[in-house]
């Protein structure tokens, strides 16, 4: 697969400018204050799409809720460092996807498995079906991969970061980072032709 740049289109979509949302603006402003009533409002604006990162990064909704948390934190520490320039909703998601990866450090260091077999053939749960494109299935069968697989997947197809970046970001060669993407892919074609074939 040809190796991507984070100039490709992002992930989010519809991204927000600073200066032709003045609620946004004094929103804020309220934040930056300390305002309570503001933090709820940002928290209430954002929430859902912010926890749709951190589903695809985390194994389960729990996990993803407590790298939420650790992502909106990270959202009021760092809330003067935005000046406006750019997108806030980009500002928004690389702060949850940061927050995901610090988090999986910490909680679970990144382990990648040594080989595609060493994971199950099989998905005996019950899944979403996926014969119409759920995007509920495949963020199942995503969560079922390993940390390192998913982590990897998630940097290279849906953040667009280069192999060399995913290298970089995680402390690992960049010929383990091309290895782990491509079973991630492996496996997880596996899964859907099961998963297809089990709903037709």
């Amino acid at each position: 697969m040809q190796q991507k740049g984070r100039g490709a289109a992002p992930y989010y979509q519809n991204p927000i400018p600073m200066m032709n949302d003045p609620h946004l603006t004094n929103l804020l402003a309220g934040c930056r204050r300390g305002e309570v009533q503001a933090q709820r409002a940002l928290f209430d604006r954002h929430h859902e799409r912010l926890l749709a990162v951190c589903l695809r990064y985390a194994c389960d909704r729990p996990e993803a809720e407590d790298m939420l948390q650790e992502t909106f934190l990270a959202i009021f520490r760092d809330l003067h460092q935005y000046n406006g320039q750019g997108a806030f909703d980009g500002w928004l998601h690389r702060l949850a996807v940061n927050s995901s990866l610090q988090y999986l450090r910490r909680r679970n260091p990144l382990r990648f498995a040594d080989d595609v077999n060493d994971l199950p053939q099989q998905i005996h749960q019950t899944t979403p079906h996926a014969s119409e494109g759920s995007p509920e299935a495949v963020l199942y069968l995503v969560q079922r991969l390993p940390t390192g697989y998913r982590t990897v997947f998630n940097l290279h197809c849906m953040e667009a970061y280069s192999y060399a970046e995913i290298a970089a970001q995680l402390g690992i060669s960049e010929s383990s980072v091309r290895s782990q993407y491509a079973r991630a892919c492996k496996q997880l074609r596996i899964w859907l032709e099961q998963t297809l074939v089990h709903h037709p």
